[in-house]
């Protein structure tokens, strides 16, 4: 009787052990691609080229002056005519009313970038415009101390490269850098973007704060009621200078599907990426130009919709201007962003040193509790807000997603391995995503962000995998595109897999069924 029940309880551990290696067999593809990436994290070069071709969703952080590398912009300045002022390796317009023969004026301290860049000899320009644009081989010096400092001071560099002489000049010039970005995001296997750019001049700006100052009376425009600012500005064109701007962005959206030329079902490059604007707002200007530009962002976010996905607010977070009003900043974003344009906010992109403690434990927390924000950007002060665990698990409840830049963190704040909070944050399930921030200053690109989580951070394909859906389902697209896009990225994924699992031994991939089946169940 003992001998029959040992017989009969062995046959059905083997009988549910087979039934476990048939259900962990139907996803025999997603185990392959899984056991290939650990086997390459002894093979980097392999493993970054595995993880360029894996599908990687979308790339839901990315400034679109900053994506461009320093070789590009300076192909933009040598077209355009721009001068070099080589005391500091800035681009700047020609000097109004130069001679004829003499671009950049008189004085020799300009030159043009054409000329600059010349022959042979224009290697070595070349070689410091491009290190001055990024973090390229970047030392501290004294004037230059840190990577933080780098980082924010490539942007005045190269703005000039970035617009042009007029509102139109700086659509197309926008059309191409979005081109570019489409085609590299194609190349990494990439199918959505959203790119942040500011998208009302700085004439427009000036003009509306000053109905905004008036508004404000003889309170700062920081302690006056938002609704009397707005009415000031509804007052004075906003909606007429919001329509413009959908007109201009519209044609834009034209402008930058004639290059694509993606008609007749042609797979042409920068085709397989779907994309949105992000209005982004300065935080640093003065604060009615930064009400104004928040209104007008808004504004524009609700009339257009289908090009302009949401807002987010941009600069460093620790400089005065954006410390001193942070507060404010984030009670505007709320009652104007209201409950239907959808919120990204750059938040506690800090760290211990960098600021006093009280500016580190309370910005994350308003940028979702006061601001309404649906992502956050980089949020790597997160261990020093006030209630960290209360914030995490509101954050998890309400879906607050965080757009993870490894590299950014790294270079900007020096943090890294496991000082970053990327594990913290998937520990309580809130929702994270990877993000390049600045490709071109960085000198990255977004298979790169997934090469550090899987080698820095020890993440594996199923976790990588999830970042990228997390991007597509996070995304501020309506539900019915975003269906859309789940499903390209799941038949992406599927169309991947069998290629792995297709190219293994036999061997290996009964080992990966056998591993899985004999693991944690789920």
């Amino acid at each position: 009787m003992r001998r029959r029940i040992w017989i009969a309880a062995l046959l059905l551990v083997a009988a549910v052990f087979s039934v476990r290696i048939l259900v962990v067999a139907q996803d025999l593809p997603g185990l392959a691609a899984a056991a290939r990436l650990e086997t390459l994290k002894d093979d980097l070069p392999r493993l970054r080229a595995f993880l360029a071709r894996m599908p990687k969703g979308a790339d839901l952080h990315m400034h679109l002056s900053g994506a461009v590398y320093a070789e590009r912009l300076i192909a933009f300045a040598a077209a355009d005519g721009l001068c070099l002022r080589k005391a500091d390796m800035t681009f700047v317009p020609p000097p109004t009313g130069a001679a004829l023969g003499v671009p950049c004026g008189p004085d020799p301290a300009l030159v043009p970038v054409a000329e600059a860049i010349a022959g042979w000899r224009g290697q070595g320009t070349y070689d410091q415009i491009v290190n001055a644009f990024s973090m390229r081989w970047f030392l501290p010096t004294p004037a230059v101390p840190s990577g933080h400092d780098q980082f924010f001071g490539t942007f005045s560099r190269f703005n000039a490269a970035t617009g042009g002489a007029d509102w139109e000049q700086t659509l197309a010039r926008a059309a191409e850098m979005t081109l570019d970005q489409l085609r590299q995001y194609d190349a990494e296997n990439v199918q959505y973007a959203e790119l942040m750019a500011t998208l009302f001049e700085g004439d427009d700006r000036r003009r509306m704060a000053q109905f905004v100052t008036r508004a404000a009376g003889d309170r700062p425009v920081t302690e006056a009621d938002p609704a009397v600012l707005l009415a000031a500005l509804k007052d004075n064109g906003l909606a007429d200078l919001v329509a413009a701007r959908a007109r201009d962005l519209t044609a834009l959206v034209a402008r930058i599907d004639a290059l694509r030329a993606c008609g007749g079902g042609a797979a042409r490059p920068g085709c397989g990426v779907a994309f949105r604007y992000i209005a982004q707002v300065n935080r640093n200007g003065p604060p009615a130009e930064v009400f104004a530009q928040t209104a007008l962002s808004v504004a524009l976010a609700r009339a257009l919709p289908s090009v302009v996905a949401g807002i987010n607010y941009v600069g460093p977070e620790d400089f005065l201007v954006a410390r001193r009003d942070y507060r404010a900043h984030m009670g505007w974003i709320g009652f104007l962003a209201g409950v239907d344009v959808p919120v990204a906010l750059h938040a506690g992109e800090l760290w211990l040193g960098l600021v006093p403690p009280d500016d580190l434990d309370f910005h994350i927390r308003a940028a979702v509790e006061v601001a309404g924000a649906r992502r956050i950007g980089h949020g790597t002060a997160i261990a020093f807000e006030r209630d960290m665990d209360g914030l995490l698990a509101e954050m998890a409840r309400r879906g607050v997603t965080v757009e993870v830049a490894l590299t950014s963190s790294d270079v900007i704040l020096g943090v890294r391995g496991r000082a970053h909070p990327i594990h913290t944050y998937l520990s309580v399930g809130v929702p994270v995503t990877l993000a390049t921030d600045d490709a071109g200053v960085s000198r990255i690109d977004l298979t790169h962000e997934y090469f550090r989580a899987a080698v820095d951070q020890g993440m594996g394909y199923g976790r990588l995998k999830a970042f990228a859906h997390a991007g597509i389902a996070r995304s501020f697209l309506a539900e019915a595109e975003k269906a859309r896009e789940t499903a390209r990225l799941d038949d992406a994924f599927t169309t991947f897999e069998r290629e792995i699992a297709g190219a293994m031994p036999w061997t290996a991939k009964a080992k990966a069924v056998l591993r899985r089946a004999l693991g944690p169940a789920g």
